[in-house]
């Protein structure tokens, strides 16, 4: 019979047993993803598995902050332009549709010079002062990583 020792779970224990079991299973399967060695849908009941986990460096940094990303709304900028610009629908949709695909055949150096040359590129960099940079920072949470990991399955029983 195996002595049971009772120990409070703190926040350390938990993300070395978080990420070091994870990083285990990323050394015994490598990248491919368990999932993909399971045949069909199935729901295990009642697993008790009996593991240790050895790791050998447990590092927890510090949370950070950045600035935020936004991503600039395509459709609703075209919209307005359209309709501040006064055209028509046909011919609005005829101007988008040749943009686009000149767009998406256009090289890096092409599609620079254009962005510079319509006041585009600046126009973004502005909105990127005033406006989000002014947003509150995001939160990054902490980097948590293990490393020397060695998970040991040392038995399992299933209830019926």
């Amino acid at each position: 019979m195996t002595n049971k020792i009772e120990i409070p779970v703190t926040a350390e224990l938990a993300l070395a047993i978080e990420v070091g079991v994870k990083d285990a299973i990323k050394t015994l399967f490598g990248k491919e993803d368990p999932r993909s060695k399971v045949a069909s849908t199935q729901e295990l009941k009642g697993l008790k598995i009996n593991m240790t986990l050895e790791v050998e460096n447990l590092t927890i940094g510090q949370d950070t902050d950045r600035a935020p990303t936004v991503s600039i709304p395509l459709l609703p900028v075209l919209g307005l332009l359209v309709k501040q610009l006064g055209a028509d629908r046909a011919a609005a949709l005829a101007v988008i549709r040749k943009a686009m695909t000149e767009a998406l055949n256009a090289d890096e150096s092409a599609t620079k010079a254009i962005l510079a040359e319509s006041g585009v590129e600046q126009a973004v960099e502005q909105i990127k002062t005033e406006v989000i940079s002014q947003l509150p920072r995001t939160k990054v949470a902490k980097a948590v990583k293990a490393q020397g990991t060695t998970l040991t399955i040392t038995g399992m029983t299933q209830a019926q």
